[in-house]
């Protein structure tokens, strides 16, 4: 063998040697880097109303029952009720009402955990409110309806979904005779990339898998296809992402019946807060308008005396099927009721609004329900996801949680003083 072939041959072998040692650096290091990544940071010792952010669903009921025991005793007329929708699991909706002293005028209506572990931060603010709103109302006109952990099942597991994999914010339909299931009509085109098969893998490689199927996905199917399919709901893939059902669900059955008693009880005008996390950017709360709301932008961040607003005409604004705050407005306008109405929904951001903070968005929901519906080979993998899955909806960050609680106080205050009578 020549000199020259003979360094060719050795050149080769040290370029495959190297892309080898790469790979399995990758494949043994690579998905340990990716978790360590990925973990939430530890909570701070100390922040407001750090003693309130709770790591359970049961804790979560404890809670809830403290402050009621602390309002009884402090001489509150206060009226509980808990629903079950699984027993033998302690899965329970939990329902706090304080009446009016005298007069039936004004009824808040609070309602958190309808996105399962959402209802972790909508347990924050029920505390917050409690301590800081509710001494500064005038209870003799106004009471106070709490519906909290309205899907137990996704607090308990921790899951937007519950226990049947429905989206219950896309499940509050009026007639589900004459609803058309198939109206996402995007959604076909891109159910395989939405809801791929199979346990997931390794943890780095699956990284690289996915942002490969979106580059694919983005080119044949475009990025528009995608964000309409996921956010509107769906009502055909059972086992895809933002699934509405095809019929109404316990929890739906029951939170219903609440509006429904709400409407034909006493009170004149009823406040609505339905409580999310999710969606916006990190460190602002957003009011985000019910499509039967036609109050602009404008007009409600002057109104309520909040900046951070979506309205039907703001270019963030997206329109779902079975949301919970519309099906209020219809079912008060299919009653005829002469009642004021005002149903909202707070929505507390936590990865962003960017373009990029949109795809780990995606891509947190994606790997969670695949998680969810195959599993997974290793426990690398599956931490990974959890831990992204949890930063979506409930961040650990001392600065995100002291943000969330500020926004809910000034949110909360120009609501009721603008809608309150």
């Amino acid at each position: 063998m020549n000199q020259n072939k003979k360094k060719t041959l050795i050149g080769v072998i040290c370029v495959f040697s190297a892309l080898l040692a790469t790979v399995l650096l990758l494949t043994f290091v690579g998905p340990y880097a990716v978790l360590a990544l990925s973990r939430q940071e530890k909570p701070a010792a100390e922040y407001a109303y750090s003693e309130s952010f709770c790591t359970d669903y049961e804790q979560t009921r404890t809670q809830l029952a403290k402050r009621v025991q602390a309002l009884r005793q402090a001489g509150v007329t206060v009226e509980t009720s808990e629903h079950a929708i699984d027993a033998e699991d302690g899965l329970y909706i939990d329902k706090v009402y304080l009446p009016a002293t005298e007069q039936s005028t004004n009824l808040i209506v609070l309602t958190t955990g309808v996105h399962g572990m959402e209802g972790y931060i909508g347990a924050v603010m029920l505390e917050v409110f409690f301590e800081e709103i509710y001494p500064t109302l005038d209870t003799a006109d106004t009471g106070i309806l709490i519906v909290a952990n309205v899907n137990p099942y996704g607090m308990k597991y921790l899951r937007r979904y519950n226990e049947n994999n429905v989206d219950l914010n896309r499940n509050f339909i009026e007639d589900w005779e004459n609803f058309d299931l198939s109206c996402n009509k995007e959604y076909p085109k891109v159910d395989k990339f939405l809801q791929p098969k199979g346990k997931i893998g390794n943890a780095f490689w699956h990284e690289v898998g996915f942002y490969a199927s979106l580059a694919k996905e983005a080119v044949f199917s475009g990025a528009d296809t995608i964000s309409d399919a996921l956010l509107t709901g769906q009502y055909e893939y059972a086992e895809g992402v933002y699934y509405g059902g095809t019929e109404d669900q316990a929890s739906t059955k029951y939170l219903k019946g609440v509006f429904a008693e709400a409407l034909d009880g006493a009170y004149e005008n009823i406040v609505h807060v339905d409580i999310h996390s999710g969606y916006g950017p990190r460190y602002n709360m957003v009011i985000f308008n019910s499509v039967q709301d036609p109050t602009t932008e404008e007009q409600t961040k002057a109104e309520l005396g909040y900046d951070y607003v979506i309205a039907t005409d703001s270019e963030a604004f997206y329109e779902t099927f079975g949301d919970t705050t519309d099906y209020f407005y219809r079912l008060a306008k299919s009653k005829n009721t002469d009642k004021s109405l005002y149903s909202t929904c707070f929505e507390f951001g936590t990865i962003g609004d960017g373009f990029f903070d949109s795809i780990l968005s995606l891509k947190y929901t994606v790997d969670e329900n695949r998680l969810h519906q195959y599993g997974s080979k290793n426990d690398v993998a599956a931490e990974m996801v959890m831990e992204n899955y949890k930063e979506l909806y409930y961040p650990t960050e001392k600065e995100w949680r002291e943000k969330t609680v500020a926004d809910f106080k000034d949110a909360m205050t120009g609501v009721l003083n603008a809608k309150l009578k």
